[in-house]
């Protein structure tokens, strides 16, 4: 095992965050797995909560965490940001506890935090940015893919922006409730949270330029008949398929199509895959990811990368599952 492996705890492993940031991590050839937490698990091991591990790992879940290099935070929100000040080392935090401001934040979450700074690790935002924080706070799956989808045009956004998202039940985290449980959800489409979804601010904070004009951004999530992934369609005047292309060059998580994207072509997968169609003037751009990969663990897993200056893509370039 090389000496300059980073140790790893995760927070959460019984949740679908957790498990697939450990998915990510286990592969990963610069980070040894020393721990991860499941409170009403703790003492199993982590292949029997979770048999896709058999044979990559012998962990045994516990309750506390354990010092490591890095700690990723796969908990409830409102749960993180109460441990995160007793954790040392560089911590990732999967939940919506550090991705705002205050009084943003307690707007779109109900409860005040801390106003220390967290980094917003959306990579496209920048790399040398990441470089050596020590606190990062992971985007939204819904604001990962309506960013990548407006990012180009930042600056160019008109004062609306109007956006549809349809995203999977894994988005909803592993306890059922009355509308994400699979009879409710089968064979069906719910709109929720109608314009007032709590990613939407994290999306205008990532596409407004400093000092440049603002917008608003009139979203519409859906919940689908789908276990994983995320499809916005985003109307947006000016968007070029070139301009896009231009702008993700050599971007290992970012596909651009020649045409529009579905949910096959990214589940399991660390990519983005987007697309501009363009008809007389207008344009519509599409993005899909996999909520539980790009929009959560992957990304989380880019981010650590970006921290410690090795390539973004560093353990994310196993090809994704065929359906």
């Amino acid at each position: 095992m090389p000496s300059d492996k980073r140790t790893a705890v995760v927070l959460g492993a019984s949740g679908y965050t957790g498990a697939e940031t450990l998915r990510w991590l286990l592969g990963h050839p610069n980070v040894r797995v020393v721990g991860a937490t499941a409170n009403k698990h703790a003492g199993k091991r982590l292949d029997a909560l979770w048999p896709q591990f058999v044979g990559a790992t012998d962990l045994v879940l516990g309750t506390e965490a354990v010092p490591a290099d890095v700690t990723f935070l796969c908990l409830p929100h409102g749960e993180a940001s109460k441990i995160a000040p007793s954790l040392s080392g560089t911590l990732i935090d999967l939940s919506g506890d550090h991705r705002l401001p205050e009084p943003v934040h307690s707007a779109a979450y109900g409860f005040a935090r801390a106003t220390d700074p967290w980094v917003y690790g959306l990579p496209e935002l920048g790399h040398a940015r990441m470089l050596g924080a020590t606190r990062v706070a992971n985007p939204g799956c819904f604001a990962t893919a309506l960013a990548l989808a407006m990012l180009p045009m930042r600056g160019a956004l008109p004062a609306v922006v109007n956006a549809v998202g349809l995203t999977g039940s894994t988005g909803s985290g592993a306890t059922p409730t009355p509308t994400t449980h699979h009879p409710a959800r089968a064979e069906n489409l719910r709109p929720y949270k109608v314009l007032d979804h709590q990613h939407v601010p994290e999306v205008v904070a990532a596409c407004t330029l400093p000092g440049g004009p603002t917008f608003a951004l009139d979203f519409v999530p859906m919940s689908a008949p789908l276990r994983r992934g995320i499809l916005v369609t985003v109307p947006l005047p000016g968007a070029t398929v070139e301009a896009y292309r231009a702008f993700y060059a050599g971007n290992p998580l970012v596909r651009v199509l020649s045409t529009p994207p579905d949910l096959h072509g990214v589940l399991g997968s660390p990519r983005a895959d987007i697309a501009v169609v363009e008809k007389d003037g207008r344009a519509v751009v599409f993005c899909a990811i996999d909520n539980l990969c790009r929009g959560a663990g992957s990304q989380a897993v880019a981010n650590l990368n970006l921290v410690m200056g090795w390539p973004v893509d560093l353990g994310l370039r196993s090809l994704p599952p065929v359906p």
